[in-house]
């Protein structure tokens, strides 16, 4: 190899090596969390029906191009959910709009909200309305539960779902009495929220019974509940259809609810829960439902037991949406609730939460293996 050759060679290497570094200077370190670089600031639209459906489209492609299975949305850390306390009049209004427009529940929602149960009491209770009882034995029979014998009567769903679970069914009966859907899309989104809340009101009875909380099924029936915004706004825009069949996760669906209607489920489930009269206990759990979405809880003045009722409810309806809206179905693999482990920015605040409630416990039961088969026998059952 002659001298030139060899003087030719060093220059491209010591070129290649400088080049090197400068592209290294320019490019950011990667961290654990990747923002995602297309914008998704969205404004406000009046919630007119010609254009209501185009601008959820809309808003829902622009939030879909920025997501991604670890990509933190670039305006989420900045989001800030709407409070009754802090809605101006136009959003008022349109609260009001969609809560006169849902049907009034069945009468026994109210009692079935009251106290807990023996299995005779609420047997008693339910077996007071046929039409009621009928319907509770059509859900429990449905294809929302695989049942491989049918329940024949009352006591005997009772017996096998458990007190909880047949009074949580028939809660959600009541809530949504006689509500129909005859588009396509509305009625494959009802039965999605429907499996939702029943999944989200399961896992809470499980998570608040391995916790120790002295109220077990009355936080489960918070949990259920939770979900009362998410039916009105359903039955009131059927457009929105689309939001709880693509894929969409909470953070999305709340945002383009905001944008384009102005409110958010919670705010309309609290104002149904007033109007409604519902134990004050409901009506507050409702209204917190999706604080721990952001960083709401904080500052906030919520005592130890409040922030483990709101985390204990929040953590359980994501699981159910995950089933419900997402397709999971299978637990073994999950590792911790965190946007790390699940994806989600749903679970961005997670591990702060659970700090702050005193819930360590929440980390041990979702990697123990007893505790997530109980937890897969609930979605089998579901599926």
């Amino acid at each position: 190899m002659s001298l030139e050759t060899v003087i030719s060679i060093s220059i491209l290497v010591v070129l290649t090596y400088f080049i090197w570094l400068l592209n290294r200077t320019k490019s950011p370190s990667k961290t654990k969390v990747t923002l995602a670089k297309k914008s998704t600031t969205l404004k406000y639209r009046p919630q007119t029906n010609q254009h209501f459906q185009a601008n959820v489209l809309e808003n829902a492609n622009e939030l879909s191009e920025a997501k991604s299975e670890f990509e933190l949305p670039e305006d989420f850390l900045g989001f800030t959910l709407f409070v009754s306390s802090k809605l101006d009049a136009n959003q008022q209004e349109t609260v009001q709009n969609i809560s006169q427009s849902f049907r009034k529940p069945h009468p026994l929602l109210l009692p079935l909200t009251q106290g807990v149960f023996e299995p005779n009491e609420l047997f008693d209770l339910i077996k007071s309305d046929a039409e009621m009882t009928a319907k509770i034995l059509n859900a429990v029979n449905s294809s929302l539960f695989s049942l491989r014998q049918p329940i024949t009567n009352i006591n005997h769903a009772i017996i096998f779902l458990g007190i909880t679970q047949v009074k949580n069914i028939a809660l959600q009966l009541a809530v949504q009495n006689n509500l129909k859907f005859k588009d396509k899309a509305q009625n494959e989104a009802y039965k999605k929220l429907w499996a939702a809340s029943y999944l989200a009101s399961s896992f809470c009875l499980l998570f608040a019974t391995e916790v120790n909380e002295e109220s077990p099924a009355e936080l489960s029936t918070h949990c259920l509940l939770s979900y009362l915004g998410d039916f009105a706004i359903l039955s009131y825009r059927p457009s929105i259809a689309g939001l709880y069949l693509d894929d969409n996760t909470l953070f999305e669906r709340t945002k383009i609810f905001q944008d384009v209607i102005g409110i958010n489920t919670a705010v309309v489930g609290k104002n149904l829960a007033q109007q409604w009269r519902l134990p004050n206990s409901i009506e507050t759990g409702i209204e917190h439902s999706i604080l721990p979405l952001t960083d709401g809880t904080v500052n906030k003045g919520f005592s130890s037991e409040q922030l483990r009722h709101i985390f204990l409810c929040y953590v359980s309806c994501r699981l159910g949406d995950l089933v419900a809206f997402r397709g999971l179905r299978d637990l073994s693999e999950l590792k911790a609730l965190s946007f790390e482990a699940m994806g989600g920015v749903e679970f961005y605040y997670s591990q702060d939460n659970i700090k702050k409630a005193g819930l360590d416990k929440i980390n041990a039961l979702i990697t123990d293996v007893s505790f997530r088969k109980k937890i897969n026998k609930v979605i089998e059952q579901t599926y």
